[in-house]
């Protein structure tokens, strides 16, 4: 799913690089908020996960003339994750595109993170490395007055980095969020 969503925001791009348009250069703090998800796929554990996010706009955005972009910007979150009544810190920052229509309405996003987690092993489940990399892609809808309601599906994994194992972990995660 996260191969066809690249595959997708990549097609776009290209359509939005070649139409005529604009590219702007103002960056600056686009949303913050919170969410919370369940793992996606069996595990030797089930999963809960809860974060506050912050997303920044890169000083670049492309913009078709009917108000369709792409904008590159810098996921950061910190938050918890729960399995086996034990909890640990989950943090990450990462690179992602936008693609929304200027305004309110839907936003698709995807992005890869680079994580931190204070523990890697929950029970029988060990991720095999306090250092993972994780990738999404989601929606959000941004209603008027700057609250927004999101969905996304992401995986966690190890890369294969550590040498070992690398048993990943898929979550469903839905967010509330306020966009500025």
């Amino acid at each position: 799913m996260i191969k066809i969503a690249a595959g997708i925001l990549f097609l776009i791009s290209i359509v939005i690089a070649i139409s005529p348009g604009q590219c702007r250069a103002d960056g600056g703090w686009q949303a913050v908020g919170i969410r919370g998800g369940i793992s996606a796929t069996p595990k030797h554990e089930f999963f809960h996960q809860y974060e506050a996010f912050a997303v920044y706009g890169l000083p670049w955005e492309w913009r078709a003339t009917s108000g369709w972009g792409l904008t590159p910007q810098l996921n950061t979150t910190a938050g918890a994750l729960l399995s086996e009544g034990e909890t640990v810190f989950i943090g990450s920052a990462g690179p992602g595109l936008s693609l929304d229509k200027t305004g309110n309405g839907l936003a698709l996003d995807a992005g890869i993170n680079v994580v931190i987690l204070s523990n890697d092993t929950f029970g029988e489940q060990d991720f095999n490395g306090l250092l993972q990399f994780m990738a999404h892609v989601g929606l959000t809808y941004r209603f008027d007055g700057g609250m927004g309601l999101g969905y996304r599906f992401q995986h966690l994994s190890n890369g294969h980095i550590n040498g070992r194992g690398n048993p990943g972990l898929d979550l469903h995660m839905v967010g509330l969020s306020w966009h500025f």
